[in-house]
C-alpha cells in the first residue's frame, strides 16, 4: 500500500504549516505548504482506497475460481493471519452474491493492520463486461485511518493488448487519527499487465493504473489530480513502484513521482521546480 507518513513530510518540507487551522483561507490556497499537504493527502487517500480494492479483488477473484464453494484460502498469500471470508450463495450460477471479508479487531496485511469488514455485492460473473462489484465498508480501519464510502468496480472488455481491466468509481471519506478529514472522489482504470506467470494466483499480479480524482484536503481546500504517467502496482508489494501524479489547486501544481520501477519506499515531490525526496511509510 502506498501510504505516506504525513508527519515525516512536514519535517522534510521545512516551514510547511501542517498543524494549522482546519479551514483554509484564500491566501493559503496558493502556498507551497498547501500544495504539498494536498498532494500527500491525495496520496494517502489513494493508497488506502487501493488497499481496500486490492483486498476486495484478491478474495472475490479467488472465490470465483473456487466456484464460490470452498473454504477460503488465498494462494500465494504469505501473511500469518487472514480474515474470515464468507459468501451467501456457494455456487457459480446464482447472482447477485454477497461476500463478507471480516478482519475482526485486527488482521495484519502487508504490514498494515486492517479492522472491520469489507462487504462486496457481485452482480454477475466477474469476467463479463459490464458486471459490477459494489464494495461497502463497515467500521473499517487501515491502521488508525477510519475509511467510509463506496466503491464500484466495473469489468471492461479486453483492450487492444488483450489485457483485462476494470474501472473503479470511488467515493471516500477518511477520518485520520487526529480527527482531520480527507474527502476524495476518483475514477480510475486498472489494467492487469502481468499475471506473474500464475493466472490463478492473484497476489503476484502487476497493474497499470490511469485516471483522475478530486477532493477536499485536511485543511478544507479543494483540489484536482491527474495521473500523468501510469502508476505501476504489484499486488504483493505495498508501494507504487513508478508513475507520476500531478495535483492542482487553482493555477498551482505539484508532481509526485514514484520512481523508476524499483521496489522501494522512496518517491519525490516537485514544487515550483524544486525536487525533494520523501520516504513512504505507514
Amino acid at each position: 500500500m502506498k501510504t505516506i507518513n504525513l508527519c515525516s513530510l512536514v519535517v522534510i518540507c521545512v516551514g510547511f504549516a501542517f498543524f494549522a487551522t482546519s479551514c483554509a483561507n484564500e491566501n493559503e490556497v496558493a502556498t507551497d505548504a498547501t500544495l504539498t499537504l494536498t498532494a500527500t493527502d491525495e496520496a494517502l487517500a489513494s493508497s488506502l482506497s487501493d488497499e481496500v480494492i486490492n483486498e476486495a479483488e484478491l478474495y472475490s477473484n479467488t472465490l470465483a475460481d473456487l466456484g464460490y464453494n470452498s473454504a477460503m484460502a488465498v494462494k500465494g498469500n504469505a501473511e500469518a493471519s487472514k480474515p474470515t471470508v464468507t459468501v451467501n450463495k456457494k455456487d457459480s450460477v446464482n447472482f447477485p452474491k454477497v461476500i463478507t471479508i471480516d478482519y475482526g479487531l485486527g488482521t495484519i496485511v502487508h504490514g498494515d493492520t486492517l479492522k472491520g469488514q469489507i462487504i462486496i455485492t457481485i452482480s454477475d460473473k466477474s469476467w463479463k463486461p459490464g458486471s459490477t462489484k459494489t464494495v461497502k465498508l463497515v467500521n473499517f480501519y487501515v491502521n488508525s485511518n477510519h475509511i467510509k464510502g463506496i466503491k464500484i468496480i466495473t469489468t471492461n472488455a479486453l483492450n487492444a493488448a488483450k489485457n483485462p481491466s476494470v474501472t473503479f468509481t470511488v467515493s471516500d471519506t477518511i477520518i485520520r487519527a487526529d480527527k482531520s478529514t480527507v474527502i476524495r472522489n476518483s475514477t480510475r482504470t486498472r489494467e492487469r499487465i502481468s499475471d506473474g506467470g500464475t493466472p490463478r494466483i492473484y497476489s503476484d499480479d502487476k497493474f497499470s493504473i490511469t485516471g483522475n480524482s478530486n477532493g477536499i484536503n485536511a485543511k478544507n481546500v479543494a483540489y484536482t489530480v491527474e495521473i500523468t504517467k501510469a502508476l505501476i502496482l504489484y499486488n504483493d508489494f505495498r508501494f507504487f513502484v513508478s508513475g507520476t501524479v500531478t495535483t492542482k489547486i487553482k493555477d498551482k501544481t505539484i508532481v509526485l513521482d514514484y520512481g523508476d520501477g524499483t521496489k522501494d519506499n522512496k518517491a519525490t515531490i516537485t514544487v515550483n521546480g524544486v525536487k525533494k525526496e520523501i520516504t513512504l511509510k505507514n
